[in-house]
């Protein structure tokens, strides 16, 4: 059973949309410390849903009924301003050479299993940071060494599998 770590940030907004998409951002540092107190420093500006650690660790930064700001400038399927209705999961992660442990993945797809079915959001809305952002090319997370293919496979077969149980 998932065991979610509740961390409030203060970085947050009313959310007037229904959730109908899930954006996965890498850190680009560390450790979980350092990224769980800038995303709750009033300071940042900046907040995801959830940070999943190296370890696994999930931690809830910001409810899923209210908007968290980690999109930033963006566009999915046409639909801009992405904060809206998305939820954000930060992982993580320093660099694409820094690989994401079994561990963290395991929580991801546990996270985001959850995530799918209880929204319905549909496997080609949930994307990396770096397929919404505007400009093309203003990020890249969460980097090269994600792995995409294998991740909405297995992710998709498990929310498929959660509907006929």
């Amino acid at each position: 059973m998932m065991m979610i770590e509740e961390l409030p940030s203060p970085n947050k907004s009313k959310r007037l949309k229904p959730m109908t998409a899930i954006v996965i951002h890498d850190t680009g540092g560390k450790t979980a410390k350092g990224a769980l107190e800038w995303m709750c420093s009033p300071k940042s500006k900046v907040s995801s849903h959830y940070l999943v650690g190296k370890d696994g660790t999930i931690y809830r930064l910001v409810s899923d009924s209210e908007i968290a700001w980690h999109a930033g400038t963006s566009l999915l399927h046409s639909e801009d301003n992405v904060n809206e209705f998305s939820i954000g999961i930060e992982l993580v992660d320093d660099n694409d050479g820094d690989p994401y442990s079994d561990e963290q993945l395991a929580s991801l797809f546990e996270l985001c299993e959850g995530l799918c079915f209880t929204y319905k959001i549909p496997l080609n809305r949930v994307v990396g940071h770096q397929h919404i952002a505007v400009p093309k090319g203003r990020k890249s997370d969460p980097g090269r060494d994600f792995p995409w293919y294998e991740f909405l496979n297995t992710l998709g077969s498990r929310v498929a599998q959660k509907e006929i149980e």
